[in-house]
C-alpha cells in the first residue's frame, strides 16, 4: 500500500514510572507534521504482556480509526519489557507500524533484561527473535528504524513527522505522569 505525504500518524510512547507501579501510561499523538488533531491514551502492565494487545484496541475503538495511516512506537517496549509485536499490530491493523529510536539497540542487552525478568521470558525472547530476523534495523537519518508494512523510501518521506510527533507523545506522557516533561525521545 503506498504511503502518501501528509498522513495521519500515530505517535505512541511510554510514560515515566517506577519498577514498583503496577501499569504505566501510554500516550499517542495523531496528527501530521506540524498539526496535532488528538491525543490518545492507554495504560499497559508493567513489564507486562498486553502492549500489542491494548495498542490495536485503542487504535481500532478510536475515532481516528479510519483516519490513522501510519504508528511510530518509541522502540519495540513499553513500560519496561511489555514487547510490542510491530509485526502483529501492522497485520492486524492493516497499516505500517514502525519502531524508532535514537540509540542504537542493544538487542543482547534486551535479552539479558528479558532473561533476568523470568516470568515469561521465553515467549519474549521468542518475540524478539521473531521481529530481528524478519524486520531489519535501520539508520534512517540520525535514528534506527524497524519497519512492518512500509518500504524504507516510504517511510522515510514520514520519517521527520513521525519524529515530531514522538517527541510530542514522550513530553505529554511524562508530563502527566510526572507533572513536568523532560528529557528527549
Amino acid at each position: 500500500m503506498p504511503v502518501k505525504q501528509g498522513i495521519r500518524i500515530l505517535a505512541i510512547d511510554d510514560s515515566s514510572f517506577r519498577k514498583s507501579d503496577k501499569e504505566a501510561l501510554v500516550v499517542g499523538v495523531v496528527g501530521r507534521p506540524n498539526v496535532v488533531e488528538g491525543v490518545l491514551s492507554f495504560r499497559v502492565k508493567v513489564d507486562g504482556s498486553d502492549a500489542t494487545e491494548k495498542l490495536v484496541s485503542k487504535v481500532v475503538h478510536s475515532r481516528f480509526s479510519d483516519q490513522i495511516k501510519l504508528v511510530a512506537i518509541h522502540g519495540v517496549t513499553l513500560a519496561g519489557l511489555n514487547m510490542v509485536d510491530i509485526i502483529k499490530a501492522s497485520r492486524e491493523l492493516g497499516i505500517p507500524v514502525v519502531s524508532i529510536v535514537r540509540r542504537k539497540p542493544h538487542g543482547k542487552d534486551l535479552e539479558k533484561a528479558i532473561r533476568a525478568k523470568g516470568v515469561g521470558s521465553a515467549k519474549r525472547l521468542a518475540l524478539l527473535s521473531r521481529l530481528n530476523s524478519k524486520l531489519k534495523i535501520e539508520r534512517a537519518n540520525g535514528f534506527y528504524v524497524q519497519r512492518s508494512g512500509i518500504s524504507k523510501n516510504e517511510f522515510l518521506g514520514l520519517q521527520r513527522g513521525a519524529v515530531e510527533l514522538l517527541r510530542l507523545a514522550h513530553l505529554i506522557a511524562n508530563g502527566v505522569a510526572t507533572g513536568e516533561s523532560s528529557g528527549r525521545m
